[in-house]
């Protein structure tokens, strides 16, 4: 008796593991294949910030934090010429365009990114990715005589290939000092 519950475990232990391998695969041929698509949606709703980023490490990240509801987020998004020509120049030199939208549901998310082409990865924001923003990334204004941290958007971030944060208040797409910082991470000093 002793034995087929060793056999049984063994089994259950096998089976296991070649679910998660199987698991672990299927989510690698996921991924690629929508390397070939316009919008890349990551769904990951576990991930922090740091793990966010450390899917793309070895690589610049410029990082692009806005909302639908937000009008200067929706105004930069808009700039159809300066996106479309940043996307060419981190294609190019094979810099990650990273979108990191606030919206707390997913409703206007998809349609806005169609709509203004912002072609490169997305993913809706999540409670550990926003309780990053909160502590990591925000600034301490006093409200009411108390201090209150805020996080502001719209908001760009450039990370360099070792996954460290360059520039966590970087300038829009298309702006010269964007240009100028990554050219900088890149090892050359024009655009």
């Amino acid at each position: 008796m002793k034995i087929y519950k060793t056999i049984a475990i063994r089994i259950f232990v096998c089976s296991v593991f070649i679910c998660l391998l199987h698991t672990s695969s299927s989510k690698a041929q996921s991924h690629l294949a929508n390397n070939n698509t316009r919008y890349r949606y990551l769904t990951d709703t576990t991930s922090d910030f740091n793990g966010l980023i450390n899917q793309f490490k070895g690589r610049i990240i410029y990082v692009d934090i806005w909302a639908t509801w937000c009008s200067p987020c929706r105004n930069e998004l808009r700039m159809k010429k300066n996106i479309h020509d940043f996307k060419q120049f981190a294609d190019k030199n094979n810099i990650i365009l990273l979108y990191i939208c606030c919206d707390k549901n997913g409703d206007n998310w998809k349609q806005f990114i169609a709509a203004n082409q912002l072609s490169g990865y997305h993913i809706l924001v999540n409670s550990h990715i926003d309780s990053d923003f909160h502590t990591t990334f925000s600034s301490v204004q006093t409200r009411n005589g108390k201090p209150k941290r805020s996080f502001f958007i719209p908001r760009h971030m450039i990370i360099d290939t070792a996954g460290r944060v360059a520039d966590s208040t970087a300038d829009s797409q298309g702006a010269a000092a964007v240009y100028a910082a990554l050219n900088k991470l890149l090892g050359r000093s024009t655009k």
